[in-house]
């Protein structure tokens, strides 16, 4: 019997029609407008829930998982490739952060190669509305998984650190 998400490969991820991936982006979309997180976040921001349809999104090769690039939202396309696109709407809520950020806020954003990435501000509040999202989701075991995995991949290696950034990251929860 298959395994519930069999793996895709990302050739074929690729070759799917432009006509699919913006039918995910805006099943993610329609899906984000009734949560809580991003309900907040348009709050935040002061702007309707709306407004996720403004915010420009599509597929791309990356060397992460996701990103924003002057305004527009990629996704990596290995994504897709568990066939489960719906845990990666954390990812949408944690761009879509940085959109209004760097499309909204008063000033330019510090980016993400700039200094330390998880000291910077912009990014923490990136991951606190995404882990915010995934607790709401997913359960809060899977959001601080995620905390742990991402704290590991970042070599946050001293105790206290680690603890005080993972408080930093889960604050929202």
């Amino acid at each position: 019997m298959p395994a519930k998400h069999e793996k895709i490969p990302l050739e074929v991820v690729k070759a799917f029609p432009p006509s699919l991936l913006l039918r995910l982006i805006e099943n993610a979309k329609r899906y984000l407008k009734k949560d809580d997180t991003w309900q907040r976040i348009c709050d935040d921001y002061g702007v309707g829930i709306d407004y996720i349809d403004y915010i420009p999104m599509a597929f791309a090769d990356l060397d992460v998982s996701a990103k924003t690039v002057k305004g527009v939202v990629y996704f990596n396309y290995k994504l897709l490739c568990d066939g489960d696109f719906f845990e990666d709407f954390a990812y949408m809520i944690h761009e879509s952060t940085h959109f209004f950020q760097q499309c909204l806020g008063d000033k330019p954003t510090k980016g993400s190669d700039e200094g330390e990435y998880l000291d910077n501000k912009y990014e923490i509040e990136g991951f606190q509305n995404q882990v915010e999202y995934m607790a709401n989701q997913l359960g809060k075991e899977r959001a601080e998984e995620y905390v742990d995995d991402l704290l590991d991949h970042h070599n946050i290696n001293d105790k206290h650190e680690k603890k005080d950034k993972k408080e930093e990251l889960m604050s929202l929860i």
